[in-house]
């Protein structure tokens, strides 16, 4: 068996600090920009700008749109119609939890452990949509820590079936 290769152990400054500002801008775009549609156009906005903070990172980085589009939308929907509005404490981890189940269809094929997505996904937006909630805030914070899950999450891509071949070899 082949040693296990050593990753650095700096942090990629500049992905995290992008990916921020990313989340930051496509939650205040989706939530102000179209008021009345922010059930929707809240995840296209995060999609779009968070997909070009990773196309570099991953192929087909359009699919990030479609599937934190989807997430979003279901979880508004759920907040919506069935949680009673008396307990908008349950908006963050059930946004978090939907939206990075729905990302993590992407993230599944690119790298090792990503279902830590998910647990970074409840926390980035738990603390932003109940524990810190404002302008800048909201997004901020959710993108705070779905940043850091990102850095972990993109030093460790999975290896594919031909490269797997080979280091068996």
């Amino acid at each position: 068996m082949p040693p296990q290769e050593v990753k650095s152990a700096s942090i990629d400054w500049p992905l995290w600090f992008y990916w921020i500002m990313a989340t930051t801008l496509g939650w205040v775009l989706g939530r102000y920009l179209l008021p009345d549609l922010a059930i929707v156009t809240i995840g296209i906005a995060l999609g779009i700008m968070q997909s070009m903070v990773i196309k570099s990172h991953i192929d087909h980085a359009w699919h990030w749109i479609l599937v934190t589009t989807a997430g979003w939308t279901f979880g508004s929907a759920i907040l919506v119609g069935i949680i009673p509005a008396e307990m908008e404490l349950f908006a963050g981890p059930i946004m978090g939890g939907t939206t990075g189940i729905a990302q993590w269809i992407v993230l599944r094929n690119k790298v090792e452990w990503p279902g830590w997505w998910i647990v970074f996904s409840i926390i980035g937006w738990t603390t932003g949509l109940s524990m810190l909630p404002g302008l800048f805030l909201t997004g901020t914070m959710a993108g705070l820590f779905t940043g850091i899950a990102l850095i972990l999450l993109m030093r460790y891509p999975k290896k594919r079936e031909s490269e797997n071949q080979l280091s068996q070899k």
